[in-house]
């Protein structure tokens, strides 16, 4: 006990010292991975209206200015600076056009085709969160409870960054849900905001993204479970393909910025000590049960 006591110190010692070293940004890959599988057949597609006076294209997810105001009143922690028009995103693909017809009828043949598991496994993925500590256990950082409080508070403060911008291209698109287009889709979800880009999707890629920072030798593990977040949402048939690789876009963009900003690289920092530290302590108390 009085050994475990003694690392418990000389970490947290570590842990204070490290804080005072220059910041390093992160040395890995932060440009964004080719499009492939079915968003790149699909993103091949004609994005344009069929012609210049297709009523379809009017139609548009319904704004609530009172909701709109709420929801943008919370600012961006880190990215204080930063405007919507920072972001670049590709326009959505026009409702008359041959692309969104394309998406609609490949979410149709999901729809089709989707078992009693796919539905419950989707639902599930779309429905539950796993913290920094449960994906610190998952990859094997850790094999018991542990508390992060650095991490989490790292975590909160980057969903004030990615609320503001979700929701301020939200309510710019306005794009309509699948069903609202096609009344043969059944989603299974009820819609409160707009189609483009996709909130479980983009928090799924930015989550992805900084657990790569943190444990890069696992980066194909959280892009993996990202690229699974966006199928089940086009399973459950509440979003478009091209939803899904909008967010990725967003995601990508959104924490190349954060990279940008001293204050997230220090908070970063702190966290990568928290985790070295919870780390080495578990593997000391693993080798301590064993030896007992």
């Amino acid at each position: 006990m009085q050994k475990s006591f003694a690392l418990l110190i000389y970490l947290l010692t570590t842990f204070k010292i490290s804080q005072t070293q220059n910041l390093v940004v992160p040395t890995v890959p932060t440009e964004l991975t080719p499009i492939r599988g079915h968003y790149k057949t699909l993103g091949e597609l004609d994005p344009k209206p069929l012609s210049d006076h297709e009523a379809i294209d009017k139609l548009i997810f319904p704004y609530d200015e009172k909701f709109a105001s709420k929801v943008l009143n919370d600012k961006p922690h880190y990215l204080k600076d930063v405007n919507i028009n920072d972001f670049s995103l590709p326009d959505p693909p026009a409702n008359s056009s041959r692309q969104t017809r394309a998406e609609l009828n490949y979410l149709l043949g999901l729809q089709e085709n989707r078992s009693i598991e796919d539905v419950r496994s989707s639902l599930y993925m779309s429905s539950v969160f796993l913290s920094p500590a449960d994906m610190g256990k998952l990859i094997g950082y850790w094999f018991n409870s542990v508390k992060l409080p650095v991490t989490d508070s790292l975590f909160s403060n980057v969903a004030e960054d990615a609320n503001y911008f979700l929701w301020s291209l939200k309510f710019k698109y306005k794009r309509v849900r699948p069903y609202m287009l096609d009344s043969k889709i059944h989603d299974l979800e009820e819609s409160k905001a707009s189609s483009y880009p996709s909130g479980h999707v983009t928090y799924a890629y930015i989550y992805a993204f900084i657990y790569a920072l943190l444990a890069p030798e696992f980066t194909d593990y959280f892009i993996k479970d990202a690229y699974a977040m966006a199928h089940a949402r086009e399973i459950i048939g509440v979003h478009y393909p091209s939803d899904s690789e909008a967010s990725r876009i967003f995601a990508r963009q959104l924490v190349n910025m954060l990279l940008k900003n001293q204050k997230f690289l220090l908070d970063l920092q702190k966290v990568k000590n928290e985790w070295y530290t919870n780390e080495k302590l578990n593997l000391h108390l693993l080798n301590e049960s064993l030896s007992n």
